[in-house]
């Protein structure tokens, strides 16, 4: 079965016999989409079916942060500053709902400060203490919640805060180089962890351990990730290593 049409018949079935008995399956069908979505386009398809499930169940945490998410990537995906800021906005709405029903929930919190401090960056207004604390509050509780959420996700944001902000501003590359190591231990396949983990090194002038990590993402073989990402990684990799090779 169309796997579009696979989910809208469990928003069907969910609405006659409740959300708990098809809430599993469900879930993971979302979860395949928004994994499988390669362009606006498809993350607009998928934004309409949960849009459409809240509708039905308005009070589920699970999908208000999922639909968080989906907006961070439409924000992340498109050129167009104004679109930036509203699905940014729109990604805050929804994660905000999102712990106002559960208070516990880690990606709630993760979301709703990544999607602050992107849109705090794109207006301009980063280096503001009033946007630089709630995001680590919000990293903060959501490493106290499970630092494992998006493979390191809270550490790996942490690490590029303390490795972007200007020391004045709290910018510090020994926690930034903690956090990203942090990462790394939760996300052993996750090129970003140590992306980022290099750019701290390069920045403190480490440049052995800058090569060494970048090493292991251009050597290593990654298992749980499609082609393209990896791909991806790789290449900024070797541009990396090909600029400090010299010094």
């Amino acid at each position: 079965m169309n796997r579009v049409l696979l989910v809208k018949s469990l928003i069907f079935l969910s609405f006659l016999m409740g959300f708990s008995a098809h809430e599993t399956e469900l879930i993971k069908e979302i979860d395949y989409e928004y994994r499988s979505a390669s362009s606006i386009a498809d993350l607009s398809k998928l934004e309409g079916l949960v849009k459409k499930y809240i509708e039905v169940f308005p009070e589920s945490d699970k999908l208000l942060w999922r639909l968080g998410r989906i907006y961070f990537k439409l924000g992340d995906k498109t050129a167009n500053e104004f679109e930036k800021i509203h699905f940014f906005s729109l990604c805050i709405k929804h994660t905000r709902k999102t712990i106002k029903i559960n208070s516990q929930s880690a990606r709630g919190y993760f979301f709703k400060g990544l999607c602050n401090g992107t849109l705090g960056e794109i207006e301009g207004i980063w280096s503001s203490l009033s946007i630089i604390e709630p995001f680590k509050k919000d990293m903060d509780i959501t490493i106290r919640l499970d630092p494992s959420i998006e493979d390191g996700g809270p550490h790996r944001a942490l690490g590029n805060l303390y490795l972007k902000l200007p020391h004045i501003l709290g910018g510090d590359l020994s926690r930034s180089i903690g956090h990203f190591k942090k990462a790394t231990s939760l996300g052993s396949e996750f090129g970003e962890n140590y992306l980022g983990l290099a750019k701290a090194y390069i920045e403190n002038d480490e440049l052995l351990l800058a090569r060494a990590t970048l090493s292991k993402v251009i050597n290593m073989k990654f298992k749980s990730k499609n082609a393209e990402l990896i791909l991806s990684w790789q290449n900024q990799a070797n541009r990396l290593f090909k600029k400090i090779a010299d010094n």
